[in-house]
């Protein structure tokens, strides 16, 4: 991202040529300053409005300009011949205007798109003129990669002479404030495309017309330290090189659409030796009373009040020990990833929420050793034949195992014994195509056939009593078979 205040020796500015798209003439703008690109287009007619508002706030010379001309304006000489004037009028402004540009001609060459400073103005403006109408509701802002990497390079700089920042509307401060009153903090590449909720190339797509990458913009976050809820989505969480303002608040993680293949890119994202750290499990003591964990750096790397992790629509391929350090957690989603087993969840004793859905999985062998008190289950779209392993989670009260590859009605059993489970939702398997299917599964729970909602809909008069005579049919069934 550029910083003109204080690359302006390292800035250049050239019109390289010119376009014509439905008889109207545009000019492209290359604009450089130090590493970073981006080009822009403009009419005549707009050098035309620029010029004026130059001369009257700035009191420039209004000869500078290459005049008009009405007659012979589409002659390939003469718009070379005006394309060179106005490089050459560009150049001039630049030099002129060489410590800060005045709004107006940063706006035209869209520096407030791609520039540190004159694009925290445009944010200060925006907070100054309507903060208070976008935190009424619930504090929650989404920023784009590059406006939240402006804020934390603004705060490394020095300050800008006063007339850049304007000490009113366009000042730094006003930013900041809406910052540390925001609760919930959504960053994605970009704004205004979702293209970063489908596509994991998103975050290699330069920004606009310029050459910056948004997975090449790391920031911290200590602008935000009074958020309790951080929603990323398609940028890389190694982006963030500082979070340790928001570890003792920060209640909610949510990481969507991106490459992360493991859960310690997000929780010791700001760790360059994450792979080298070996994570203690949390003490009792830690646990109740929410205190640091240790790690074998010795430093204190957990979150003591995460209760939700949600890292959906990832890479993920293992739960890796680095869940350790949310030992609060309660509600961890890790739907569409590349699962195959569970692992780790053992010292998470609060965990009652877990989804696994849209993964690989296909066996789940004592699972209740890893989830113990675990109420809402959700295997839905995984390759399970069989749920034996199940049967051990006595608190289990939600289960969702839809889109599988049960066939046997048996395996019912296994789960109908939980004494607390309440909905199942078992559709889209072979065994939901089966005759009188859902008075076959209701069956299996016996007595408390009429408890149970199956895919979403308690059982109806007709399929309780079907139920009631197939259970008496399975239980004298059984009764023979153990007398045998």
């Amino acid at each position: 991202m550029s910083c003109y205040f204080r690359q302006n020796s390292d800035t250049d500015i050239a019109i390289p040529k010119y376009v014509e798209s439905s008889g109207v003439t545009y000019y492209t703008i290359k604009v450089r300053v130090a590493q970073v690109e981006w080009l822009v287009e403009r009419r005549y007619k707009d050098f035309d409005e620029l010029n004026e508002k130059l001369v009257e706030e700035i009191a420039i010379s209004k000869k500078l300009l290459p005049p008009k001309k009405i007659v012979g304006n589409k002659n390939p000489t003469f718009l070379e011949e005006r394309r060179q004037k106005l490089e050459k009028y560009l150049r001039e402004l630049m030099v002129f205007f060489r410590i800060q540009l005045p709004r107006v001609l940063a706006e035209f060459l869209e520096f407030n798109k791609y520039d540190i400073i004159y694009l925290l103005q445009d944010l200060a403006k925006l907070f100054i003129e309507s903060g208070e109408a976008l935190l009424s509701n619930r504090k929650q802002f989404h920023f784009s990669a590059l406006q939240v990497y402006a804020i934390s390079e603004r705060l490394n700089l020095p300050c800008p002479p006063e007339n850049i920042e304007h000490r009113g509307r366009f000042d730094f401060s006003h930013v900041l404030d809406f910052c540390t009153q925001l609760e919930i903090l959504k960053v994605t590449p970009v704004k205004d495309n979702d293209s970063f909720a489908s596509d994991y190339n998103a975050v290699d797509v330069p920004i606009g017309s310029s050459n910056i990458i948004p997975k090449k913009l790391k920031f911290n976050l200590n602008a935000f330290r009074n958020i309790h809820t951080l929603k990323f989505y398609a940028l890389p969480p190694e982006n963030i090189l500082d979070i340790g303002l928001l570890k003792p608040s920060l209640q909610k993680i949510c990481v969507h659409n991106t490459i992360t293949t493991s859960i310690n890119q997000v929780l010791l994202c700001d760790n360059v030796h994450k792979e080298n750290v070996t994570i203690n499990s949390p003490t009792k003591a830690d646990i109740a009373l929410q205190g640091p964990i240790a790690s074998s750096s010795g430093s204190c790397t957990n979150w003591p009040k995460i209760n939700e992790l949600n890292f959906s629509g990832n890479l993920l391929t293992q739960i890796d020990e680095s869940v350790r350090l949310v030992p609060q957690l309660r509600t961890l989603v890790l739907e569409q990833n590349r699962l195959k087993t569970i692992r780790n969840l053992a010292d998470l004793p609060h965990l009652q929420t877990l989804t696994l859905s849209v993964n690989l999985i296909s066996d789940c062998i004592n699972w209740h050793l890893e989830l113990g008190n675990l109420v809402t289950l959700n295997l839905a779209q995984n390759k399970l034949k069989s749920v034996k392993g199940l049967r051990k989670l006595l608190s289990l009260v939600n289960l969702d195992l839809s889109c599988n590859l049960i066939e046997d009605v048996e395996e019912v059993d296994n789960i109908a014994c939980l004494p607390l489970l309440e909905t199942l939702r078992l559709t889209g398997n072979p065994l939901a195509s089966i005759v009188d299917y859902r008075s076959r599964v209701l069956a299996r729970f016996h007595d408390r056939a009429s408890e149970i909602v199956l895919d979403s809909e308690k059982g109806t008069h007709k399929e309780l009593d079907t139920a009631l005579v197939l259970s008496a049919l399975h239980v004298s069934f059984l009764r023979k078979k153990s007398q045998q």
